[in-house]
């Protein structure tokens, strides 16, 4: 029986390395995008630096030699509700004001004619071909509907420099339902929401953010941002956030603001009021009418000294080929390309990105601290599905299942209880191999 899982175990890795041969994966096809006064280069130099306006909108003329499966949009603002034809099928956008928008279409063409907006603004457009998204493609889902983690990051980049290995973890690694909520908005400085998308695909944050309607503007104090926003307005939306998403844990930033950023300092502030509202239906009524009332569970606070934990971002995820939870967020940091002069994702120091604390719980004090969930069971969450446990090695002939006994019979031996004619091995091991090579010759022809 050892020689016989020793056959399967190297027909089963011969098939592994046959599959990423069969494998198809979508590409971006050379495209024409044109508008009706002629092509407009601005949308397929890959760069969002580059945009078109039509105040009045546009009927746009996507068209390639090589037949396309989606297209891709990259918007300069939400766009609005729009729609678009191809090969005889119509398929619409905008509903979600997704700035970076997948757009599958029913079945392969040539040509599709997209209906924009009167008054959006675009960077691209992307026409891929038959197959998966690409890694680079952004798939975004809605908002969460009942979020089992909340961010409350107050600036694009907040999320990886100061709550560093969390949404790697959490979203990323263990699949949650993390939803990321921002207390201030960069459409005066429009690269920063690609960048901000950009971090936000890299850690694995699958739902789209939220963005406030407070613009981002420096204060050196508390006492400044308060005299710069109104602090009502701003627990108002906390508020929302909370009772929206309805969410297990919270996380938010230093009382002191890490670096004594004043707009932190009232971010914190503010969210501190608000988790004592959101409970309270005659506190706030409005958004207590269209969501209902919520008591967050547990609610930590960066570098707060009070029950604190220090969380370990130094273990392999598997969810990112191995990395880190510190070096994904050093990762999604470095999609903010304008940020990187003054800052860094840092595990020591004033602004430790693994140094948090239990503010609030209604569920007892952290006694490991090495989970933001301790003490929270899974029935608990929203709508959390464990991930899927790591396949067994099939270097280890113990992991490969025997076949069932009301399976086919078994092949034939040597009559000794052997292993079956290792030619039959060898002939797989060589198809697949050919396989790959031509798989591997015909991507690099292309």
């Amino acid at each position: 029986m050892r020689l016989w899982k020793t056959a399967l175990v190297a027909l089963a890795a011969a098939l592994s390395l046959c599959m990423p041969a069969f494998a198809q994966e979508a590409e971006a096809a050379g495209c024409t995008v044109s508008d009706g006064t002629g092509a407009r280069w601005q949308l397929t130099d890959n760069s969002t630096f580059s945009f078109v306006t039509w105040p009045g909108g546009a009927r746009l003329t996507v068209s390639s030699d090589t037949p396309f499966a989606a297209l891709y949009f990259i918007w300069d603002r939400p766009p609005g509700a729009w729609t678009g034809e191809a090969a005889g099928q119509s398929f619409a956008g905008g509903e979600y004001g997704f700035l970076h928008e997948y757009a599958p279409l029913a079945e392969a063409a040539t040509e599709a004619v997209v209906n924009v907006p009167a008054g959006a603004t675009l960077c691209e457009v992307y026409a891929l071909t038959e197959g998966g998204a690409p890694d680079w493609v952004q798939v975004w889902l809605p908002p969460c509907e009942d979020a089992d983690l909340l961010a409350l990051p107050t600036h694009a980049d907040d999320e990886h420099l100061f709550f560093g290995g969390i949404l790697p973890l959490y979203a990323g690694e263990k699949g949650l339902d993390v939803q990321v909520c921002y207390f201030t908005n960069h459409w005066g400085e429009r690269y920063r929401p690609h960048e901000l998308l950009n971090g936000l695909w890299t850690v694995g944050v699958r739902h789209y953010p939220v963005f406030s309607e407070f613009p981002d503007i420096y204060a050196g104090s508390l006492a400044q941002a308060q005299g710069l926003y109104d602090e009502d307005a701003c627990v108002a939306w906390q508020v929302e956030q909370l009772r929206r998403f309805q969410p297990e844990v919270v996380v938010g930033h230093d009382v002191n603001g890490e670096y004594g950023h004043g707009v932190h300092m009232l971010n914190t502030a503010t969210l501190q009021t608000a988790l004592e509202a959101s409970a309270d239906a005659s506190r706030y009524p409005e958004s207590a009418e269209t969501w209902g009332t919520w008591d967050v569970p547990k609610a930590y606070l960066h570098l707060y000294e009070e029950n604190a934990v220090v969380l370990d971002w130094s273990v392999p995820l598997g969810a990112f080929g191995g990395k880190t939870a510190l070096e994904m967020a050093k990762l999604g940091f470095a999609e903010h390309t304008s940020q990187q002069t003054y800052f860094a994702v840092e595990d020591y120091g004033p602004y430790d990105c693994r140094k948090f604390g239990l503010y609030r719980s209604l569920v007892g004090a952290d006694e490991e601290g090495a989970d933001l969930f301790e003490h929270l069971t899974e029935d608990m969450y929203s709508d959390y599905v464990p991930p899927e446990p790591e396949p067994e090695s099939a270097a280890e002939p113990e992991s490969v299942p025997q076949p069932p006994a009301s399976g086919p019979a078994a092949p034939e031996t040597d009559g000794k209880g052997g292993a079956p004619a290792l030619w039959i091995v060898e002939g797989v091991l060589i198809v697949c191999a050919a396989g790959t090579a031509g798989a591997l010759w015909r991507r690099r022809k292309q």
